[in-house]
């Protein structure tokens, strides 16, 4: 399905990473271990996020130390910028290969009192790299590979109808920028890619969604979901975000 909002919409806010670094009023950064039995440690190190071009680049890293395997970068917005209803928008390319797992998403920011999945969870985009492949022992997943986005929105007693996944007809992620958004207004969420809707769901009566959140860019390295690197994943591995636009 094509997307067009029946809504006219306004730019009020955007980060164009235009500038020579990270604008620290608006992006704080998620430290070490954080979750997911995943293998990285995040850092506010330049070396794993920087502005490069009109680019965010969050790069991820195989450091050699069986102890901290991989370092990377998760950035976000709690206590800075918060976002409720409207067209929130990034313009990215990915990065690819097993044990890959780029995401732009977003949490309630009342977490910390409100403990997820209470507080909220919409997975505007996370891809999990490597070739084409099924997960048996995850069946609510859809396929996944360099080719393949996902969107998902967490919530209490959730359905498992609320992951749908994207395949690029030609090329991957990794070869171009697209443009990965949802819709969210007071009764629906609507994720898309390149304007094609490809989740939805009817958020009328779910509390979490009617509270503000705050956005997330991040790589994780291995963990549950995608598997460790293997042999075949190239490092270093680098997800150029050229813009996020928040609009009402």
């Amino acid at each position: 399905m094509l997307y067009k909002s029946d809504k006219d919409y306004k730019l009020v806010w955007s980060d164009e990473f235009d500038g020579p670094e990270i604008d620290r009023n608006t992006w704080g950064y998620e430290i070490g271990y954080v979750r997911n039995n995943e293998l990285q440690d995040y850092t506010d190190a330049p070396e794993n996020s920087y502005i490069e071009n009109g680019c965010l680049v969050i790069e991820s890293i195989k450091t050699g130390d069986p102890k901290r395997p991989y370092t990377s970068a998760s950035l976000n917005t709690l206590g800075k910028k918060e976002f409720l209803y409207g067209k929130l928008e990034m313009r990215a390319k990915l990065p690819f290969g097993q044990g890959i797992w780029p995401a732009f998403w977003t949490l309630g920011v009342d977490i910390e009192t409100n403990p997820w999945p209470a507080c909220g969870e919409i997975d505007i985009m996370e891809l999990v790299g490597g070739t084409n492949k099924t997960f048996a022992t995850c069946p609510f997943e859809d396929h996944m590979g360099n080719d393949v986005c996902q969107a998902t929105i967490h919530y209490p007693n959730e359905k498992k109808a609320l992951q749908r996944a994207l395949e690029l007809k030609d090329g991957n992620f990794c070869d171009d920028f697209h443009i990965f958004g949802i819709e969210w207004t007071e009764n629906c969420i609507k994720a898309y890619v390149d304007n094609i809707i490809y989740n939805k769901l009817d958020i009328t009566d779910i509390p979490a969604f009617h509270r503000p959140h705050y956005v997330l860019v991040n790589t994780a390295i291995g963990g549950g979901w995608p598997g460790d690197p293997d042999e075949t994943t190239i490092f270093p591995q680098k997800y150029y975000i050229d813009w996020i636009r928040y609009y009402k």
